[in-house]
């Protein structure tokens, strides 16, 4: 997601001619587009984290429904197995894995603005703790993420 940034205040070449308010009011907007951004791209993050585990949890769909339409039983029974689902945090360099039931993957995520991440992976500036696991946590945003989002843009978190 990319915003279009106009600059109320304009660059003076000469900074003598521009007044501490012009200066102040200039670098408070640039800090704010900054900031904006940064949760912009940790959102944006999340969903792409997430579109990953879908892309998993679809393809154990699609292999049961295969069975299914051959009149087979399924190689395996999903709710019998467990599945290494991506953490779903901000950082683009973050590949911990959450162990869980597909079953409860999918219930989580029955509500588009809930994520799983592991503790200590949230991020209070986007998103509340809806409720938390031994295991993970279940992290609502604050504002709505993309169904289809970009590729992973960098972000300062580091959950290394």
């Amino acid at each position: 997601m990319y915003m279009l940034v106009y600059l109320k205040v304009p660059l003076f070449k000469d900074t003598k001619t521009c007044t501490s308010t012009e200066i102040t009011r200039y670098y408070v907007y640039l800090t704010y587009m900054t900031v904006s951004n940064m949760r912009d791209r940790m959102v944006e993050n999340e969903a792409i984290f997430r579109k990953y585990n879908e892309n998993v949890q679809k393809g154990l769909d699609d292999l049961c429904e295969l069975a299914e339409k051959s009149g087979q039983e399924p190689p395996i029974e999903p709710d019998d197995l467990t599945l290494h689902f991506y953490c779903e945090c901000s950082d683009e360099n973050c590949s911990k894995r959450i162990v869980m039931k597909p079953s409860i993957y999918k219930s989580i995520h029955k509500n588009r603005k809930r994520f799983i991440v592991i503790p200590g992976h949230e991020a209070p500036d986007i998103e509340t703790i809806h409720k938390k696991q031994k295991d993970y946590t279940i992290v609502e945003k604050l504002h709505m993420p993309s169904d289809s989002p970009g590729p992973l843009q960098q972000t300062s978190l580091d959950n290394s």
